[in-house]
This record gives C-alpha cells, structure tokens and sequence, in this order.
C-alpha cells in the first residue's frame, strides 16, 4: 500500500538523516575526546554549557524551521514572496536572538560573573541559528545544500579538539572549537543562498512579524519543553551531585540528544508522506503510523540489547576505562529510546491535527514534572538515581501525550 511512499520518504531521511547525524555524531565522537585528553569535570562543565547553549538556540528559531517550510515550497518560484518570508524569519531570530542574549548576560554579570566566558564561549552557537537555512532548504527540497557541508564542519571542530591543546579555560575554549566553525558555515551559506536565488533582505516586514511571533509561539514552547527536559535536569544535577558523576550523566545526556535528532530526522522524513495520507482518510494515516510504530520497536528493541549488553565496552569507548557509575547509567539508559521513538508518532498526529494549544498544555505539564522529577531524583535519592531519569521522562512523555490524544474526539481533515 505504501510502496508509492518509500522512495522520496528514504530520500528525505537520507538527507535529513546527513545533517542530524553529522551533529549526533559531534556529540559521539567529542566525548572520548575530550574525557581522555581533559577528564570527566571537564565534559561535564561542556555539556552543562552546550545544553544552555541549545535551548537558547532553540528559542531564537521560535519555531521557523516547522512553520516556514510549507510557505517556501508554496512560494519557490516567486522571488518577491520569498524575499519576504527570507526576511520575515531572519527578523524573527534577529529580534529574539538580541532579547535573549542581553536577558542571559545581564543574568550572568548579576548572579554569577565566574560563567560569563563560559557564556560567551556559547554565543556562537546561538547565533547561527540567526542565520540557520534550513527551513528554506527543505521548502526548495535542496536539502543535500547544508547536509554535506554540515558533516564536514562537524569535522572540522573534532579535528580542533583533538589537535590543539588547551591550558586555561579549557571549556570555554572546547565550546568554541564545538561552535565557531558552525556559525561561520551557516553565515556563509545564508549569503551563497541569497545571492543564488535573487533574494533581498528588507527590515520593513514589522506586520509579519507580529503575526509570525503570535503563530510561533505555541510551536516554540513545545520545542523548547523538549530541551528543556534534559537542561532543567542537567542544572539541578550540577548542583547536587560530585562533577564526576556529573561528567558520567553528561554522556547519557548526549546520547540521548542523538537519539533524539535521529529520531526527529525520520519523523520529519515521513511528514510530507503521512500529512498526505490523512488528508486522504485517518484511516490510512492509522495503518501507516502503526507500520511506523513497528519498525521503531524492532530497531529500539535491538538497539537497547545492544547498549545493555555492551555498557562495560561503552564505558571504556567514551572514557578509556571501565567507570562504574557510567556502566550502570549505560543500562538504566537502555530502554530510553524506545519510548522516545513512540512518542514521536504521538507529536506527529497533534501536528497533523492542527492541534497547537494541546501541544502547549502538554509542554506545559511536562516541564512541571521535569522539574519534580529533577528535585526528587537529586534530593531524595543516591547519585546514581539520576541515571534513571532518561528512562523516566520520555516514558511519562510517552503516557502524557498518549493520554492526550486519547482525550481528543476522533477528528477527520481540518
């Protein structure tokens, strides 16, 4: 039945699947880097900076990359519509961009000016979100545009961590090797764009704009919640537990933000297809979305054999030596992408309902039980219980979301 899919799914998630992979496998790769060469405190100083660094990133695209793309494709062969869109979106995250970064400084310089470098060394990361042509890319469906060169520039930021020795603020400076060649590639690309598709940037769009911060919003806050589930967590685990475990529990974390933009990178490759389908009948979406389903358990199922089984190699992979505390994080973790993998569906079909103030309430609670879960787990409970808490949050995720849409009414084509 869905054989006429297959082809242009598998080729969006080929591309779409480059350019995740290419950050998950930044991720993967600089953390037996950098444990080796400068010690677990010291990862864990990283990933307590770069998960700031991805939320506030998260809130300057405000949700353009899922609200843009359906503008582009319909506007591709007209230049003035998407000069327009070009500049509403580059306003947007200009706006946003500048409110939260002087927000976050003056935070920083009143309660604790030790982290500003720290801060800054983020910066980078932050603004190429400013000038991110994603959206655009896959409204035009040149996608392969920023997949490649994305791979290579992740490369290029592992080749600095390994190569140059750092002797002082040694986060700070990984955090920039991490960063820095991102945010020059995306500038770059922004401009070849504009010059090949005959676009002009125009600030006079203040209208759009309203609009646009009014429609995003909702989009934005369900993104955010996402990252905010491993960020909420990671602050309060910094403060409650050794920078050694820390260190440990920041491998799990960027584990689980690879299986995360894997993930996401087969949703968005089966979005055009499914939104096809429910628009034909919920009925076939169903029997797609339960073929879905399947092959996420069969992969998850295996994957979480794999990891449960391997942990004490896994260890000595991303540390060099077999540490106690990241072995049994490694099996607590196991199961986790299973129930991440589920729910993807469950986000999906809110998408494809239009239903945006549900997503919003369920951000809402989520972040709610991020933030007693993240209490409890750190006062209550021994170090190592904080290693559960992947396994926990996406399962309540899971039954929230499951539970939400269980609560809706059956809704045909809106």
């Amino acid at each position: 039945m869905f054989q006429l899919f297959l082809k242009p799914i598998w080729k969006n998630f080929f591309n779409l699947g480059v350019f995740q992979a290419a950050g998950m496998l930044l991720q993967l790769i600089a953390i037996p880097f950098i444990t080796q060469k400068y010690g677990l405190i010291t990862f864990g100083e990283v990933a307590l900076a770069s998960s700031i660094g991805l939320l506030l990133a998260n809130l300057v695209n405000y949700g353009s990359n899922q609200t843009a793309v359906k503008d582009i494709s319909i506007h591709r062969n007209d230049k003035k519509e998407l000069s327009k869109i070009f500049s509403e979106i580059f306003c947007l995250r200009l706006v946003v961009f500048i409110t939260i970064t002087t927000i976050t400084t003056i935070i920083t310089i009143t309660t604790n000016p030790k982290f500003l470098i720290l801060f800054f060394s983020i910066l980078p990361l932050i603004a190429a979100e400013v000038c991110n042509p994603l959206f655009f890319l896959i409204g035009i469906e040149k996608i392969y545009w920023i997949s490649w060169g994305n791979l290579i520039t992740r490369a290029l930021s592992l080749c600095l961590v390994y190569f140059i020795l750092i002797n002082h603020h040694i986060a700070a400076y990984l955090n920039l090797m991490l960063s820095l060649p991102l945010f020059i590639y995306y500038l770059i690309l922004y401009f070849l764009i504009i010059y090949k598709f005959e676009l002009s940037i125009s600030f006079n769009h203040t209208n759009g704009l309203r609009k646009k911060i009014k429609e995003n919003f909702y989009v934005t806050f369900n993104g955010s919640s996402v990252v905010l589930q491993q960020s909420i967590f990671m602050f309060a685990a910094a403060g409650a537990v050794s920078p050694q475990t820390l260190g440990a529990y920041g491998i799990i974390d960027k584990l689980l933000g690879a299986v995360r933009q894997l993930v996401s990178a087969f949703s968005s490759a089966i979005y055009p297809r499914a939104a096809l389908l429910y628009n034909e009948g919920v009925e076939k979406w169903i029997a797609f979305r339960t073929t879905i389903e399947k092959v996420y358990a069969v992969v998850c199922i295996m994957l979480a054999f794999v990891i449960f089984l391997l942990s004490n190699m896994g260890s000595i992979v991303f540390t060099g030596k077999e540490d106690a505390t990241l072995i049994l994080f490694l099996k607590y973790f196991s199961l986790a992408p299973l129930a991440l993998a589920l729910n993807a569906n469950n986000v999906l079909e809110l998408l494809l309902k239009k239903h945006y103030r549900q997503m919003f309430d369920v951000s809402v609670l989520i972040i709610i039980a991020t933030g007693a879960i993240s209490f409890f787990l750190t006062r209550f409970f021994n170090e190592s219980a904080i290693g559960l808490y992947p396994l926990i949050i996406e399962s309540l995720c899971l039954l929230i979301y499951t539970f939400f849409l269980r609560r809706l009414k059956p809704t045909m084509v809106e």
